[in-house]
């Protein structure tokens, strides 16, 4: 099958002459992220601009339309279109079904909406799972035929790597991570669960521990950092705090990097894997303060001979590991 360019037939190649480049999009519920990248990882031009997602799907596809079209207008070196999109898809159609972050973005045909809007193949994941394929591929990962990413930040989310491949399961939605229950009478989470890894150890969970103790008057550096208002405790301050020495500062740390272990730990379990890279904001900005207790956790609970050689590292690619997630999907589509 031949995919034509929108610029005639000069542009007409096939999939399987290997064009040279890949549209790499990351969207996000307040930026769309987009780039222009080699087949090798390489991103060549970048675009950023607000989602503004309160104006509704149409407008913010119209936006990622334009971000794409200001990259090249060379689309006969364009192999494909590659798509990261939080919340639910269905990999296969190409169907957004929901993203909590983008309210009306419901059952949404991206894959279609692309194709017919560029004449190339288009290919759609969900954010982590390509940020995972993305670490694999050119990043901490790479070289790993099995490991599983997990990101940390203002929620818990995942992708798994097997065998190479990026584990789907059978709707598409493996590698929620993040909803694990780790305690049945800890916290609801957003996700209407009740004690997910992701409310008990994300970044909200973090100053939620933190507003709590300085309610119950509980002594800190932190509370001097926030002008004595826990409404304006941050992770940031809590970094600061603890890598300062505070009490307070370092338990919610430590607390946060248990619960993240047994996360791992029934991974492992599950999945037996070779490598968990560890990405996010609060992974990344807090290695130093989270790592000693998430492997103190992994080694303590996990089976003795399904904990050998496995390694706990952290992300490499950062912010574009879901972009280069997208630039893998568009080179090996088959990968899941």
């Amino acid at each position: 099958m031949s995919w034509r360019s929108k610029e005639g037939d000069e542009g007409r190649k096939t999939k399987d002459e290997g064009l040279s480049f890949v549209v790499a999009v990351d969207l996000g519920g307040t930026q769309i992220r987009t780039a222009l990248c080699d087949t090798n990882g390489n991103i060549i031009k970048r675009i950023a601009t607000p989602a503004r997602a309160e104006e509704g799907i149409e407008a913010v596809f119209a936006r990622i339309v334009a971000n794409i079209r200001a990259l090249t207008d060379d689309w006969s070196r364009v192999n494909g279109i590659g798509l990261g999109a939080p919340g639910t898809t269905d990999p296969w159609r190409g169907i957004i079904f929901e993203a909590p972050n983008l309210p009306g973005l419901m059952d949404f045909p991206m894959k279609a909406r692309l194709e017919d809007e560029f004449h190339i193949p288009a290919f759609i994941g969900n954010d982590a799972n390509l940020a995972a394929l993305g670490e694999q591929r050119f990043g901490a990962g790479r070289g790993v035929a099995n490991l599983i990413y997990v990101t940390i930040s203002t929620g818990i989310g995942g992708g798994i790597i097997a065998n190479n491949h990026l584990f789907l399961g059978a709707r598409g939605f493996a590698g929620e991570v993040g909803h694990q229950t780790l305690d049945a009478n800890g916290p609801r989470c957003n996700c209407g669960n009740v004690g997910c890894l992701e409310v008990l150890a994300a970044g909200p969970a973090l100053e939620r521990a933190a507003r709590e103790a300085l309610r119950a008057g509980r002594a800190s550096q932190l509370r001097a950092l926030c002008g004595d208002d826990p409404a304006r405790i941050t992770g940031a301050l809590i970094t600061q705090a603890a890598r300062a020495g505070d009490e307070l500062a370092r338990e919610i740390f430590a607390r946060a990097g248990f619960y993240i272990g047994l996360g791992l730990v029934s991974l492992q379990h599950n999945f037996d894997t070779e490598l968990f890279v560890l990405g996010g904001g609060v992974a990344i900005n807090a290695w130093d303060l989270l790592s000693p207790t998430i492997q103190a956790a992994f080694d303590a609970y996990t089976m003795p001979s399904m904990r050998r050689d496995v390694r706990i590292v952290p992300a490499q690619l950062g912010d574009d590991a879901g972009l280069l997630g997208a630039v893998a999907l568009v080179n090996e589509p088959m990968n899941q």
